[in-house]
């Protein structure tokens, strides 16, 4: 059984993603999820500092909440998802230039040589073959372009049976598991070089509602905290790694 669940794969995996945009807002998360969010594009603006004049690309933009941090910024910023509704939202709720695309990231409609950055928040975990994605994500990037890509770390993958085909289907439509050492690879075997990797959001304070009561502190004396208790008990929501196109 457990042999016949690793080769779980989409059907169609564009018709699920619009479907799935009908059905979920992504833009009203929980406050414990709201938190958990904007301290992880916080983690990845640390990471990359945003310059004005950078074409970013973020693959899988959800509810847009890069650009609460981007709009003081002002880059060219291009949102990618497949839920065109998603796209109109963002668009609207932003004053600084943004150029949505809904396509797929397995065919980027782009030119080689584009982007300076590439953002991929909690996406990574959904593609039946991300090496593919990766290596799409390459191809646009300029020379030395950066990679930052979030993904659930360590997560025991769970399945329940579905109710019109009565087949195991992932929780969350999650198909794989990451942890440090196989995130880093596989990036390398898309043409990256890892440059840093951190854990973010440790489990125990999100459950005991901590970061919620958190959310006003600053960004790096929170970071403290959540680095306390990840060396403590080594329980992040996820990882985060920034990479560079070598």
């Amino acid at each position: 059984m457990l042999e016949k669940k690793q080769e779980l794969r989409y059907s169609d995996h564009i018709q699920h993603y619009q479907r799935d945009g009908d059905y979920y807002d992504f833009f009203s998360p929980d406050k414990l999820m709201l938190q958990e969010i904007r301290r992880r594009y916080q983690e990845f603006f640390h990471l990359y500092r945003v310059e004005s004049a950078d074409r970013i690309l973020e693959l899988g933009s959800g509810g847009g909440f890069s650009t609460e941090t981007l709009k003081n910024k002002s880059p060219l910023f291009f949102p990618l998802d497949i839920p065109v509704g998603n796209l109109k939202r963002i668009r609207q709720q932003v004053s600084f230039p943004v150029y949505p695309a809904a396509a797929d990231a397995y065919k980027l409609p782009f030119k080689e040589n584009v982007f300076q950055l590439v953002i991929m928040a909690e996406v990574l975990e959904h593609l039946s073959e991300p090496l593919p994605v990766l290596k799409e994500i390459r191809r646009v990037l300029k020379p030395a372009g950066k990679l930052l890509i979030s993904v659930p770390y360590r997560e025991k993958i769970s399945y329940q049976i579905c109710i019109h085909c009565n087949l195991p289907t992932p929780t969350h439509s999650h198909l794989h598991s990451f942890d440090e050492m196989k995130l880093t690879q596989l990036v390398s075997d898309a043409g990256f070089r890892t440059v840093k990797i951190t854990k973010n959001c440790n489990k125990i304070p999100n459950r005991l509602h901590l970061n919620y009561f958190l959310r006003k502190v600053p960004f790096h004396c929170w970071k403290v905290i959540d680095h306390i208790f990840n060396s403590i008990i080594d329980k992040p929501i996820s990882i985060i790694l920034l990479s560079q196109k070598d």
